[in-house]
Parts: C-alpha cells; structure tokens; sequence
C-alpha cells in the first residue's frame, strides 16, 4: 500500500490498481495491488466514532470497462 494525497482528476495513474478515494474532498488517499492492502482506509462504520474514510474503487486499464464490485451475504 501506498499513502498518497493527489486529486482524481490524475487516476488514470493507478490504472489497474485498486485506490481510496476521500469522497469529502475528491482526493485519492491510498493505493495498492489489491483491496485488503487498501482495506484500512475504507472500512469501519458510518457513526461518528467509526466513520468510514474513504471509498473503493479499482481503476480500469485503458482496455477494460468499469468495474462492478458486488457484495453479497
């Protein structure tokens, strides 16, 4: 994982690799190969105490659509 404090506008960067965007602020805050290395800047609860701090988001190669990340129980 990589911290990083760069605006969305220069994702195209991390093409291929999954980053942590503060939504808040339109910044891309961390970087990494897969989703856990990056799971620590998006997890948590939506209360104050345990606010989440960022969204997921894995950015496509210039070849690929988007991705869709489906959760199921």
């Amino acid at each position: 994982m990589k911290k990083v404090n760069i605006p969305t506008k220069n994702m195209g960067k991390y093409a291929g690799k999954w980053v942590a965007i503060d939504t808040e602020n339109d910044r891309i805050v961390a970087s990494g190969k897969t989703l856990q290395e990056i799971s620590s800047f998006v997890t948590g609860k939506t209360g104050d105490k345990h606010k989440i701090a960022a969204a997921a988001f894995k950015v496509p190669r210039k070849d690929e659509g988007p991705y869709v990340l489906i959760f199921s129980k």
